[in-house]
């Protein structure tokens, strides 16, 4: 997530979700603990999911950037909101304890919080059945690529895209 994205998003006017992962270690950090000591100003919880043998529940949460990343306040001038998600999913039938997983996403843009919570589900749900595809076909988790490894994975973009031209005619 480089600081020109933002920027580039910022001079085009385009509202930019993305998620805060280990690639920005320090900026996660920092977004976890302000989150932990920061009143959000809004919670949306979702409904339960029950699919695919688990049932799912997603809490999102909207923080203003500020106080938390006052010192970073030069560095990322366009961050406008924290969104953390935390999704609870347990198995169905399975006497284990139930998965609790956090993810923390920032946004240059000023939207009501339905609409994160709207962008952030439609991006899972297009990245998954993309990926879904991409693996069950190209069997792209098991083939390791050493020679070349973009072009390999811009021919199976390529194969994709012309087995959705085709499925049309």
């Amino acid at each position: 997530m480089p600081k020109k994205t933002f920027e580039s998003a910022e001079d085009a006017k385009a509202i930019l979700i993305t998620q805060v992962k280990n690639n920005q270690p320090s900026l996660l950090k920092q977004i976890e603990f302000g989150c932990s000591i920061c009143k959000s100003a809004a919670v949306i919880e979702n409904d339960f999911d029950k699919e695919h043998g688990r049932v799912e529940q997603r809490t999102y949460e909207i923080f203003e950037p500020l106080p938390m990343l006052n010192k970073w306040q030069d560095e990322w001038p366009f961050l406008r909101k924290i969104i953390r998600v935390t999704k609870v999913r347990e198995e169905v039938g399975v006497d284990e304890k139930p998965s609790i997983t956090t993810s923390y996403y920032v946004s240059n843009g000023e939207l009501e919080p339905e609409k994160y919570v709207k962008c952030i589900r439609e991006h899972w749900f297009i990245e998954n059945k993309l990926y879904h595809v991409k693996d069950a076909t190209f069997r792209e988790d098991f083939t390791v690529k050493r020679v070349n490894p973009c072009i390999f994975f811009i021919c199976i973009d390529f194969a994709l895209l012309n087995m959705r031209v085709f499925r049309q005619i």
